[in-house]
């Protein structure tokens, strides 16, 4: 069994990208800037946006190693969990979404699960209310938005996180770990002014675009026409 850590990624060096090597993750990543080490390493000369670059990453991953039942993503600012094997957590994702399923989509890996222990570490991050940092399993990325990938790629980077988690919900295949901790470096964990949505005068330069209060507005405003219209698009594929 293999997991893999899928994402975008324009930090010098990675960012944090090595660290999930270290801990025995593979890798994938879309790059903008010079090349790092990866198993798998597509470049990119613009930001395709988090969700189409999950999705792209994801469906590369599960073509070529059949034995990848799980990947993970987040952002080149997030730390794996320091005390669970990659390969301990996806049996017991496997174990706990698979556990006395039944209809269409009885599969261990049709779920969704994020963990949520760095909210001890940094209550502001509310990453109990989005799933910033998931295992998707290979099934629901098969499966979801009509077989087009496990995210809506209307967004670019904010937002995203949120519809995947109440998507999710909503098919009654997502689990929240309190144990597991996605330390997540975000310039806000020691930068609070730096408001996301707001102020990027204090945010480094490859993220004030993406974070950039038009942006955060339109992407608020999808995301609730979305919401309010049950999310269309999200339904899976038998």
């Amino acid at each position: 069994m293999s997991v893999w850590f899928c994402i975008p990624s324009i930090r010098p060096g990675g960012g944090t990208i090595p660290k999930w090597r270290e801990a025995g993750y593979k890798i994938a990543v879309l790059r903008q800037g010079d090349p790092i080490e990866a198993d798998i390493h597509i470049h990119t000369d613009v930001y395709l946006g988090w969700a189409a670059s999950i999705n792209r990453l994801m469906r590369t991953v599960f073509e070529a190693d059949p034995t990848c039942d799980w990947c993970v993503s987040g952002g080149d600012d997030t730390l794996p969990d320091p005390t669970h094997t990659p390969e301990q957590i996806a049996y017991e994702c496997g174990d706990h979404l698979g556990r006395s399923r039944v209809g269409p989509f009885a599969f261990q890996t049709f779920g969704v699960m994020q963990p949520t222990g760095d909210l001890k570490l940094w209550p502001a991050s509310r990453i109990d209310t989005f799933a910033g940092s998931p295992w998707i399993g290979r099934e629901f990325a098969r499966r979801a938005y009509g077989g087009k990938g496990p995210m809506f790629e209307g967004y670019i980077h904010m937002y995203g996180d949120q519809e995947l988690q109440e998507v999710a919900q909503k098919l009654g295949v997502f689990w929240q770990r309190p144990d597991l901790i996605h330390q997540h470096n975000h310039c806000q964990r020691h930068n609070p002014h730096g408001a996301i949505g707001g102020d990027t005068v204090n945010l480094p330069g490859f993220l004030a675009a993406i974070y950039g209060p038009l942006h955060w507005q339109e992407s608020k405003a999808l995301f609730y026409s979305r919401r309010a219209a049950g999310f269309p698009g999200h339904e899976p594929i038998p």
